[in-house]
C-alpha cells in the first residue's frame, strides 16, 4: 500500500509528538513505511534513516494510528 501525502505527514508529527514528550532526538530523514509488530498491521516511522544512530523508532497501528512501539537508540 503506497502511503500518500497527507497519511505520511500525520504519521510523522504524531511520531515527532511522542518524540518530543520523551526528550529525544528527532533526526532527518524520516522513513515511514508498513510494517508488522507481532501480527498487528502498524505504520514504522523511524528517524536518521540514512544513518545507525540517534535514531527514533515509533510503530503506530494501522487501523487507528494506536501507540504499539516506541524506541530510541541513542548511540
Amino acid at each position: 500500500m503506497a502511503i500518500d501525502a497527507p497519511l505520511r505527514e500525520a504519521l510523522i508529527a504524531q511520531a515527532r509528538q511522542v518524540a518530543d514528550e520523551r526528550g529525544w532526538t528527532w533526526r532527518e530523514p524520516v522513513e515511514v513505511i508498513e510494517g508488522a509488530h507481532g501480527t498487528e498491521a502498524v505504520w514504522v516511522v523511524r528517524t536518521n534513516a540514512l544513518m545507525r544512530s540517534p535514531s527514533v523508532r515509533i510503530e503506530l497501528r494501522r487501523s487507528d494510528r494506536t501507540l504499539v512501539h516506541a524506541g530510541y537508540l541513542a548511540r
